[in-house]
């Protein structure tokens, strides 16, 4: 990420991300807009933060809260235009649609990777979450944004993903979940991706999608784990 902040009042840096976001034409803007308004959401979090510390006045920490939410919407639209921008290049055949497939194209003949192109399979999971949630329902993002402002909860970034999420059946798995949640569940994860590996039926989008599910599962799992080393 390389975005100044230097100087730069939190309104500013929410108003730059935005404009950024309007303005951008390439994957490269895209990001950098998101980076914009990742760093105005952590300013608008740290401020609430210091607020809550020193007793300030309720309307100091609400004030925090909005631009937080403003930064996170911001944010939200940057990661559903990464996921059509991703989807796109991926049609183009510019990008491998699971994992890397031979091809001239790129060095060592394969094609380049979500890790290549500086996103995880996770970023881009959620991303296409959210764009499809909002498709569906146009303005999801900003009401459930709002709807948590008003119900006097922090607009954080997991609090929006449960709020869009939650409401439009998607189980959102957190690490943080890890030992309530039936480990059972992840062998059956196991016999889908066994599954998956020896299908020879007909493909098709929701196929695919669901898989991208299965695989996404197994990711957290083991960053989890990993954390645990």
């Amino acid at each position: 990420m390389n975005v100044v902040v230097r100087d730069m009042t939190l309104p500013s840096l929410i108003d730059r991300a935005s404009k950024a976001l309007l303005g951008a034409r390439s994957s490269a803007e895209i990001l950098e807009a998101r980076d914009m308004a990742s760093v105005a959401y952590t300013t608008a979090k740290a401020m609430a933060r210091i607020g809550k510390a020193k007793n300030a006045h309720d309307a100091v920490v609400a004030a925090a809260h909005r631009a937080q939410a403003d930064a996170l919407e911001i944010e939200a639209g940057a990661k559903r235009r990464l996921a059509d921008e991703y989807d796109a290049a991926q049609e183009r055949g510019e990008v491998s649609p699971h994992g890397g497939r031979h091809t001239p194209t790129f060095p060592e003949g394969k094609l380049a990777s979500a890790e290549d192109v500086g996103l995880s399979h996770k970023v881009i999971y959620e991303a296409r979450k959210l764009r499809d949630a909002e498709q569906r329902s146009p303005g999801k993002t900003r009401s459930a944004l709002d709807a948590l402002l008003e119900e006097g909860k922090e607009p954080t970034k997991a609090a929006l993903r449960r709020k869009i999420l939650r409401e439009d059946g998607e189980y959102e798995f957190s690490s943080k979940e890890l030992s309530a949640r039936d480990r059972g569940s992840f062998l059956l994860r196991a016999q889908e991706a066994k599954g998956f590996a020896f299908y020879k039926g007909k493909v098709d989008a929701k196929l695919v999608e669901f898989a991208r599910g299965t695989a996404t599962a197994w990711c957290e799992l083991v960053e989890t784990l990993e954390k645990q080393l």
